[in-house]
């Protein structure tokens, strides 16, 4: 298992140069093999409840721990109205609001896979609408090494307030583990892969917070004020690829997802 680099920046600052300064306030090694249920519970689903219109059910025997990794896999495989299965889990507890959330990952790789790193907060009120994307790869040949980090906002799907980029990464993501983070500061979040920073978006900007559909879901003025957890899934097909063109699975050279670690640090 292999650690970060050692502690050289303040959350405050606007960059990180080589790792995250704080207090770790959540951490999985995924040591052992079977996940942590203190940890993690399961989100079992066939239908689209989770409103991408992905292609898969979701199940939990295609989440593992195995060799310190948490392994999520994608198969073909009909279930209900699905031809394809997967898995997807999300963070117990309170979740946490503010700081550096950090996941190291190699990322699933092939035609329609979409591998996902990323925050949300309670999906049971409003706030569900608020999600940090900390990595979101298609996994196709012509994308390789480049993901999508963004975040959403809103009060409801229609009215969403959306910033983000498409990065390219240092390599073939599906290939070598990577660091994959946020951090997450009243006002602002920057998006790093490696210890590099990609992106950063501001959550102040006067061209959204004038206008009243736009407004965050708590009606604060600044999005991202209440406790988020980590989700992790691989999704097969859905939204993320502009309508649903053929799929070859053939194509599936990779349709794992491996996570070696995740932790949060506040100050």
């Amino acid at each position: 298992m292999k650690t970060s680099a050692v502690i050289s920046c303040l959350l405050v600052s606007i960059a990180c140069v080589n790792a995250w300064h704080g207090r770790i306030v959540f951490e999985d090694n995924f040591d052992g093999n079977t996940l942590d249920l203190n940890k993690w519970m399961y989100q079992e689903a066939c239908g689209d409840i989770f409103g991408a219109n992905n292609l898969q059910c979701y199940v939990r025997d295609n989440v593992a721990v195995q060799n310190g990794n948490l392994v999520i896999t994608a198969k073909q495989q009909r279930m209900e109205d699905k031809d394809f299965t997967s898995g997807r889990i999300r963070q117990l507890g309170a979740g946490f609001t503010y700081g550096a959330f950090v996941v190291r990952a190699r990322l699933a790789r092939g035609d329609h896979l979409w591998p996902a790193i990323w925050l949300m907060g309670d999906e049971t009120n409003a706030c569900r609408y608020e999600e940090i994307d900390i990595a979101e790869y298609r996994g196709q040949a012509s994308e390789y090494n480049q993901l999508e980090q963004a975040a959403h906002w809103g009060r409801a799907w229609y009215a969403l307030t959306s910033k983000g980029e498409k990065v390219t990464g240092p390599a073939d993501l599906s290939q070598g583990f990577h660091e994959y983070a946020v951090l997450w500061i009243p006002g602002k979040i920057e998006y790093y892969i490696d210890n590099i920073l990609y992106f950063q978006t501001s959550l102040t900007d006067p061209s959204w917070t004038s206008n009243p559909e736009r407004i965050p879901c708590t009606g604060a003025p600044i999005p991202f004020s209440e406790p988020s957890r980590f989700i992790l899934n691989v999704a097969v097909g859905g939204n993320f690829f502009d309508g649903f063109p053929p799929m070859n699975p053939n194509t599936w050279t990779k349709p794992t997802m491996e996570v070696d670690w995740v932790r949060i640090y506040q100050d």
